[in-house]
């Protein structure tokens, strides 16, 4: 089993072998391997640095930056056939197997490959998808900020409890906030844009050269130019100032320069780091370091975003291209037991919000289309959140519950994941709860969903699982997957324990009055929004409250 950094730049796989993680190199003793598909003159496949190059000098031969198209129905024309974003990344995850079968000299089957934080469902299906073409199956989909808080983890004997991951890799950007003590590796919260990267910054130094000193490049030349512009950013990385050659003139080009060219990109990192921190219930202050990941995050400009809004200089001890890939390799040893990482503990989020649609009346009217999640994002998995829904009719027997990922208050503009029918709803006579349903959502580590909708008049259920990855689980490993989920699926409200606690605290209100009733009264109120909130940290804080107020009350015995 190895680990595969699938990046939209470059690419790159890692073994772990004798207690060590190590990046992989190619013939040519390359590790970054270019993510680009191209076909030659002769009809040849061409993969990573041939290919790159062919691009510069044939652009209609072949692919590069699919990554950011995963998931979409978008086609290429290149070697007189058409070509999908996932047999474009199958070809190089096909390379990354074959480097690994050269390097460790044995068949290579099974890979745990890493994406985005903020990848969507759909993208991280056409991911597994590439791998299964690949000739891979997909141990587990590694989001890529955690694999270098990993790596990191494993690598670095270190004080820095709470770590901020910062990745800016060439098409995608996340922001990770992790929590690291004694071999347990926590991610608090994520946030990121899946279309945000230093390609982007490429991009957009081209064009403002391009209108600063109108001219423009002819199409044949507009890759190669592209190629010299990224060498010019590169350089500044290490430089104030840098030349190119526009137009037949040579153009200096200062930081000062690509900081204005960019600025709008830039200014486009700041909201997300602060969404990811205030996700995490945290402040600034509580940060011990920052670890930057991703090609991109070299450039100076970043250092200087993450010390004005954080007050903190970057990390800089794992290098940023290959700390990903390590961190695939770490992974892979966990999922094979592996002795050496057996300490080593790993919990992650769900990245985005899950719930269903629904409907509201306003001014005698139905308004359809709204999202109601019932799972926030960066909610630590696996878990079970559950509520309630009412039909909007008495003479209402069906509902088709349509089940989204998103952030958007609209459905239309979030992810639609699958859709349950639930019959036998209709008001009848003597009913208790009529036409009211309990929806269970239950989530776990491998992107297995199960959706539990409960009908509360005669406790009839119907469920459906949808997993985040079709066909890569067998229908065992569900079973067993979803086994593990069944203790989460207990309302926090009905657990022994909370019960006892309700129990008690209405006897002890039987029994006093006046201010200490009134007090006993806000405390349990506390108790039970924070049960109805099923959040365990408001829980268990609550709880201990309820209990701190109970106990004196009480002799131990009872």
């Amino acid at each position: 089993m190895v680990g595969i950094d699938l990046g939209t730049t470059n690419s790159l796989v890692a073994h772990f072998t004798e207690g060590e993680a190590e990046v992989l190199a190619n013939e040519s003793g390359e590790t970054l391997i270019p993510s680009a598909v191209a076909v030659s003159e002769d009809g040849a496949l061409l993969v990573g640095r041939a290919a790159k190059d062919r691009l510069i000098t044939a652009p209609d031969s072949g692919r590069a930056f699919f990554k950011r198209d995963m998931g979409t129905p978008t086609n290429y024309r290149f070697g007189g056939r058409s070509w999908s974003p996932v047999e474009c990344s199958a070809v190089v995850l096909r390379e990354m197997k074959r480097i690994a079968e050269l390097r460790l000299g044995k068949p290579v089957d099974k890979a745990v490959i890493t994406v985005p934080a903020y990848f969507l469902d759909q993208q991280r299906q056409a991911t597994v998808e590439a791998a299964q073409i690949a000739g891979l199956k997909v141990e587990r989909l590694l989001n890529e900020p955690t694999a270098a808080a990993l790596a990191y983890g494993y690598r670095e004997n270190s004080d820095l409890n709470t770590l901020l991951v910062f990745d800016l890799g060439g098409g995608t950007f996340d922001v990770t906030l992790l929590e690291s003590f004694e071999g347990v590796v926590e991610v608090k919260a994520s946030a990121g844009e899946s279309r945000l990267g230093g390609e982007d910054y490429t991009e957009m130094l081209m064009n403002w050269l391009c209108r600063k000193y109108q001219w423009s490049p002819p199409v044949s030349e507009r890759l190669r130019f592209r190629a010299e512009v990224e060498q010019l950013k590169r350089a500044m990385t290490t430089s104030d100032r840098a030349m190119i050659r526009l137009a037949g003139n040579d153009i200096e080009v200062t930081r000062k320069d690509f900081g204005e060219a960019t600025y709008e990109l830039t200014q486009r990192l700041r909201p997300v780091v602060r969404r990811c921190i205030r996700d995490a219930q945290l402040t600034k202050k509580h940060l011990d370091g920052v670890l930057l990941v991703g090609g991109a995050s070299r450039m100076p400009i970043v250092s200087a975003v993450l010390l004005d809004e954080l007050d903190l200089e970057p990390n800089r001890t794992v290098d940023p291209d290959r700390v990903v890939a390590l961190g695939a390799a770490v992974q892979a040893a966990l999922c094979a037991r592996n002795e050496a990482v057996k300490d080593l503990v790993l919990t992650d989020v769900c990245p985005h919000s899950l719930g269903v649609e629904v409907s509201k009346v306003m001014a005698n009217q139905v308004h359809d289309g709204y999202f109601s999640p019932i799972i926030d994002r960066n909610t630590t998995v696996p878990l079970s959140r559950s509520e309630r829904f009412n039909t909007l009719h008495p003479d209402q027997d069906e509902i088709h519950l349509k089940v989204y990922q998103g952030e958007s208050r609209l459905t239309r503009e979030n992810q639609r994941i699958g859709e349950i029918r639930v019959k036998g709803l209709k008001h009848r006579a003597g009913q208790k709860d009529p036409g009211v349903v309990e929806v269970r959502f239950s989530y776990d580590m491998n992107g297995i969903l199960e959706v539990e909708v409960t009908i509360l008049h005669n406790g009839q259920k119907v469920s459906e699982v949808f997993e985040q990855r079709p066909g890569t689980m067998s229908k065992e490993d569900i079973r067993e997957a979803i086994a593990r989920l069944q203790p989460l699926k207990t309302h926090p409200r009905d657990t022994p324990q909370n019960r006892a606690r309700l129990e008690r605290a209405g006897r002890l209100w039987a029994d006093v009055r006046g201010a200490e009733r009134d007090a006993l009264t806000m405390v349990v109120d506390t108790f039970e929004r924070a049960l109805a909130s099923q959040d365990p940290a408001r829980i268990r804080e609550a709880g201990e409250e309820l209990d701190s107020f109970l106990n004196p009350y009480f002799p131990p015995e009872e």
